[in-house]
């Protein structure tokens, strides 16, 4: 007998089995034998159980499938049929993929276009790769064809065994445009069942047949619990089952009410504009919208459980529908009883809106995490009694949001030692590939053969404490390797051969690993510093102990090398599997952590997975890496149900199916449009998607609509519904999710919610603000706990409200008696005085980056060495008038690999190298002595009001040339050149007039005579030398007080202050200043024609997200900067040449 159980709660579920397993127990040796779709489900009526008994022991849960196959194989009283299915998904597609390569498939021409799928041409004369991409082919062709099988013997068992007693005819009338996909299809299936015949389909029929002689090895009793669909042929076998043992069906059914027979709204309307005579009352056929719409799974699950006969017990929770109880009902518990009670509340409604249902909308995944984490944290707050474990969130796909999860949940701002600690959550269903670095890691090693040896994948590899233990590499010491491998120029290749392989052509050992190790060996075996070695630039970066460490980067790449080259050989799969695990141990260290461990479990299972799967099919071909590859990265990518769901914390968890287990609070995330529910493209020659649908049958599209319903009717306090509704780059509306839209639909015409987002007062609609830290996410009704986004915030508002620039804030008074800093620290202040206290009084780095190793060799000139080396070369030719310096220079740089291996790159050198000898020419041309550097300090007492005086002490490295300041750069003048010249000259100017001339140090005699200063320039673009001067009498000393007052004032707030709007404004256009106008400085600030806004600097963005008006700052521009353009006079070549006569 079935015994079903239909009720509209889990709990009410879980009270009936527990009441019959203590009514009715079995013997004291007899298990409970209960059915569940997933490991999820298990867990908590596991629980669930031990919580209302004490202890939850002797029973016994299973999957469907695998168990009826377990029974029915014991039933079938065949010692042949295996353990293991030869008809499982994972067992077919070897069996196929066997198959698909025999003679009898590729001589058969009704399997032409499967063939030519994967088949090449003139296999004969093709690549090695070539063949192991059809191979590859061919066996992703198997894998879906046995989904497609597995889809066929669940939902069309019928065709199935028309195929295999050879009736092909009483299939191909179903189809028109398909028989050639029937007729190989069901070829195939023939040859499946001639080797094993004991597929599904028959193994039934011999399962009943012996069901009565064999009472003896079926269970006592079969519970079924919390399943709402299961294909015809398991709901037969099951009838059969139940006339020799009872059966009890836990159903989860939505409503009390018959609702087999109620259509969706879409169709309803669809037969009324065929004016069909089936809807003469559209509320009679569709009743509640939202089961109509979301149930079509469940509906149809009990159409078919009517086709049999069952005794039911209904234990259906209904509420007295008494006026004061109404009342006090929640918004969701409405809903829920609309559904069960098949009510449309859209003919009756009423004005009710509470907290039971919210409805979010964010402008991406973080937002909505975050805005989940701020809305949890109230209801705990509203409700002492609702704890972590009650609470249950769920996105589409798990994966998309658990990096966030981690962000807001698990590693939040909030201080552990604080009152207020991170929500504790979990997060079920992830797949090892995305959430277990090493698993992924692995799968990379793998890949090693296609690879180009890339310097940052290597890296990440040897970054792993399991990989970096296994070669006796401290993890502390990877940023020493990355920085030898970056000044050695790797960039990817394991040497010049294994570049050809990628490039086709001639190839060297520029950019490749074994150039850069090489450099690195030579240099700690024989050379103190940088140089030149037989035609090898060699690299003194390697000394002391530092060799241990680089021996084990050697070892990690020749072991690499090595895999790489085993790897590239077909095995089949028992050797595939001596050679991977042996390969796992020599390059990982499984015992370095727990973590570790885990991983390598993981990885094995899949290992002996592949053989065990093979085995079974009688798969003993040779296997190619790219199969290999692909199998283990599609058993990496499933989720894994069974870890950590429902572990005492906030649980975080894809939307699967039958999965209704009850929360106080469920959330679901991710409800965007396009996104949910989740579609899946058919393929050409799926057979069940070109034909009719029939009852039972599952779509992706059908299991998500339901699990929405699902969790509608399985939250008991609140439910959360977020989407993102705004696009994040441009603020413009996205719609929900369909199901989302229709469910709020609903809350509109019948219980007078808005969501009207242009009346946010009144809306319904929750809408956070882009960023976290908007002062709206503070005012809002769920307001936000994150004090540090709401100091961010409040600093933000107050330099948007003008608060930042230095016209606005008052200079302080507060100085200390003593500053010691250097020169060039000052000149870095006034070039950008918001940088500098953001980084020194903040600790706000906007720019700063790790060192980032390039895969990519240099295919262009780069900037920064570009400048780098033509400064060398006028300082080699300054020093030595041989040129041998400067051929040293060009001959490290052309070795170096941070230039292109172009032949015109040496072009590019010889012109450098005459620019340097023209720049040189005429800095020699101005002075006849050689200059002297002079590293000293200098210290100052500065007066900078009434009351204070500060002593400064300024250390700065001088190069003098007579009685001169001499400056000289390979590059046109910046403003940080002008401002540098001027600043050395007004401190050796206030100096020399404080200086006590008996305590003068040797070292400092030189300065005394100083005058003027001279700045050479080369501006590489125009192609000459630009030559700048400044005279000691042109500079007012007291200019340095105003300076160094700034600059204390700096030290406590923003400045807007700046030498780039200094140089914009002032410097000189063919001997005048041009005027300073709010649309010039407008220009400036946003950028054009395809120049870089002013505001695109991140610090001014921060400081400044709007442009300020240049007249705030013009005068405190003007009396900073103004004298320093002013005293700093460019030389005209006229002016040049009679200073030369």
């Amino acid at each position: 007998m079935i015994y079903l159980y239909p009720a509209n709660k889990m709990e009410n579920l879980l009270f009936l089995f527990d009441r019959i397993s203590q009514l009715s127990p079995l013997g004291v040796f007899n298990q409970e034998i209960v059915l569940v779709q997933n490991p999820g489900m298990q867990h908590w009526l596991n629980l669930s159980i031990a919580k209302q008994r004490g202890i939850s022991m002797n029973v016994s849960y299973a999957l469907p499938a695998q168990y009826l196959w377990k029974l029915m194989r014991e039933l079938a009283s065949d010692e042949n049929v295996p353990v293991q299915s030869p008809y499982s998904r994972e067992v077919l597609c070897w069996r196929i993929c066997r198959l698909l390569s025999s003679n009898k498939v590729l001589e058969d021409e009704d399997f032409t276009s499967v063939n030519q799928y994967w088949q090449l041409k003139d296999s004969e004369h093709s690549r090695h790769f070539e063949q192991q991409q059809a191979q590859l082919k061919r066996y992703q062709l198997a894998v879906q064809l046995a989904d497609l099988y597995e889809q066929y013997l669940i939902f069309r068992p019928d065709w199935l065994d028309a195929w295999q007693q050879g009736s092909l005819n009483s299939t191909l009338k179903d189809f028109t445009n398909q028989q050639t996909d029937v007729r190989w299809q069901a070829k195939l299936w023939a040859m499946l069942t001639e080797e094993i015949p004991y597929n599904p389909v028959t193994l039934v029929d011999d399962a009943i047949n012996n069901l009565a002689n064999k009472k003896s090895i079926l269970p006592k009793r079969l519970s079924i619990f919390g399943l709402n669909t299961m294909a015809p042929m398991w709901l037969s076998f099951i009838n059969q089952l139940s006339e020799h043992i009872d059966v009890h069906f836990f159903h989860l059914n939505p409503c009390f009410s018959y609702w087999g027979d109620i259509i969706s709204e879409k169709l309803a309307f669809k037969q009324i504009q065929a004016w069909t005579d089936d809807v003469t009352q559209l509320e009679t056929h569709v009743g509640n919208p939202l089961l109509a719409n979301f149930g079509q799974q469940g509906r149809e699950f009990v159409s078919l459980l009517q086709d049999y006969s069952t005794f039911n017990i209904e234990a259906f929770e209904q509420l007295n529908d008494t006026e004061e109880q109404t009342e006090q009902l929640s918004v969701l518990a409405h809903v829920q009883q609309d559904i069960l009670t098949l009510t449309d509340k859209r003919s009756q409604a009423i004005n009710k809106q509470d907290d039971s249902i919210t409805i979010t909308s964010c402008h991406s995944a973080l937002r909505e995490v975050q805005g989940l984490h701020d809305f949890l944290l109230h209801q705990f707050n509203q409700d002492s009694e609702l704890t972590p474990k009650d609470v249950l969130v769920m996105c589409p796909k798990i994966e998309d949001y658990a990096p966030y999860v981690h962000a807001v949940f698990s590693r939040g701002w909030q201080d552990l030692d604080s009152n207020i600690p991170p929500l504790p959550c979990s997060i079920a269903d992830r797949n090892a590939i995305d959430s277990d670095p090493l698993v992924a890691s692995f799968v990379d090693l793998l890949n090693l053969p296609d690879s180009r040896f890339q310097v940052s994948q290597l890296l990440a590899l040897l970054r792993l404490p399991a990989i970096a233990s296994r070669f006796s590499v401290p993890v502390e010491s990877i940023d020493k390797i990355s920085h030898w491998l970056a000044k050695s120029a790797v960039h990817w290749g394991i040497d010049s051969s294994h570049k050809q392989s990628f490039i086709g052509n001639d190839a060297n050992d520029n950019y490749t690993w074994h150039q850069g190790l090489t450099r690195l060996l030579r240099g700690f075996a024989f050379a103190d510093s940088q140089s030149i070695y037989q035609d090898q630039l060699v690299l003194a970066l390697v000394e002391g102990d530092d060799a241990v460490l680089l021996g084990q980067l050697l070892l990690f790449i020749e072991q690499l090398q090595q895999f790489t080259l085993l790897l590239t050989q077909a095995r089949t799969p028992a050797a595939w599997h001596s050679f991977l695990t042996q390969q796992l141990e020599n390059l990982i260290d499984e015992k370095v952590n727990a973590e570790s461990e885990a991983s390598v479990d993981c990885i094995l299972q899949a290992i002996n997975s592949l053989v065990e799967y093979c085995q079974h099919a009688g798969y003993e071909q040779d296997i190619e890496l790219s199969i290999v590859i692909d199998f283990l990265t599609q058993h990496f990518s499933q989720g894994d149900a069974s870890r950590q769901f429902m572990v005492g914390q906030v649980t975080f968890c894809s939307m699967l199916p039958m999965r209704s287990i009850p929360f106080k609070v469920i959330a679901v995330l991710g409800l965007n449009d396009g996104e949910f529910p989740r579609q899946r493209q058919p393929l050409t020659f799926d057979l069940m998607a070109n034909t009719p649908a029939r009852l039972g049958d599952r779509s992706r599209r059908g299991d998500d609509r339901y699990l929405f319903l699902e969790a509608i009717i399985s939250a008991r306090q609140t439910l959360y519904l977020s989407f993102q509704g705004r696009n994040i780059r441009n603020n413009s509306v996205k719609q929900p999710s369909l199901v989302l839209k229709e469910f709020m639909d609903y809350l509109t015409a019948g219980y007078g919610w808005s969501f009207e987002r242009e009346q946010q007062s009144s809306s319904d609609l929750r809408e956070l603000a882009m960023q976290a830290y908007s002062q709206h996410n503070y005012t809002s009704k769920y307001a936000s706990f994150d004090a540090k986004w709401f100091n961010l915030g409040q600093a933000h508002e107050s330099v948007q409200q003008g608060q930042g620039h230095s016209s606005q804030l008052k200079v302080t008074d507060d100085y200390p008696e003593h500053i010691k800093l250097s020169l060039d620290e000052l000149v870095a202040f006034f070039m950008h005085p918001s940088k500098y206290f953001a980084q020194k009084q903040l600790q706000l780095y906007f720019n700063e980056q790790d060192q980032v190793l390039s895969d990519d060799e240099p295919f262009a000139i780069d900037q920064l060495q570009s400048y780098l080396v033509r400064q060398a070369l006028v300082q080699a030719n300054l020093e030595d008038k041989t040129e041998q310096n400067s051929n040293l220079v060009l001959k490290e740089a052309q070795l170096s690999g941070y230039f292109p291996d172009q032949p015109n790159t040496e072009q590019v050198f010889q012109h450098w190298q005459d620019d340097a000898r023209d720049f040189v020419s005429e800095i020699s041309a101005d002075n006849k002595n050689d200059a002297i550097a002079i590293d000293c300090q200098l210290s100052v007492d500065i007066m900078l009001d009434d009351k204070h005086q500060v002593s400064f002490d300024l250390t700065h490295k001088f190069l003098l040339k007579d009685n001169c300041l001499l400056r000289y750069r390979s590059s046109s003048a910046k403003a940080k050149d002008i401002f540098t010249l001027y600043i050395e000259q007004l401190f050796i100017l206030v100096w020399q007039q404080q200086v006590d001339l008996p305590s003068l140090a040797t070292i400092q005699a030189p300065l005394m005579d100083v005058s003027h200063s001279k700045g050479f320039y080369f501006n590489t673009k125009a192609q000459q030398v630009e030559h700048f001067v400044l005279e000691s009498a042109a500079i007012d000393s007291q200019h340095l007080k105003q300076l160094l007052r700034v600059f204390l004032s700096g030290l406590q707030q923003p400045l807007l202050l700046n030498a780039s709007i200094a140089h914009m404004a002032l410097q000189k256009k063919r001997g005048k200043v041009e005027p300073m106008t709010q649309d010039k400085f407008a220009s400036f600030w946003h950028g054009s024609h395809n120049l870089p806004g002013f505001n695109q600097d991140p610090y001014i963005d921060y400081f400044w997200p709007d442009i300020v008006s240049y007249t705030d700052i013009e005068t405190e521009l003007m009396t900073l900067y103004g004298p320093v353009y002013n005293g700093v006079v460019k030389v005209t070549d006229s002016q040049k040449k009679r200073s030369q006569d």
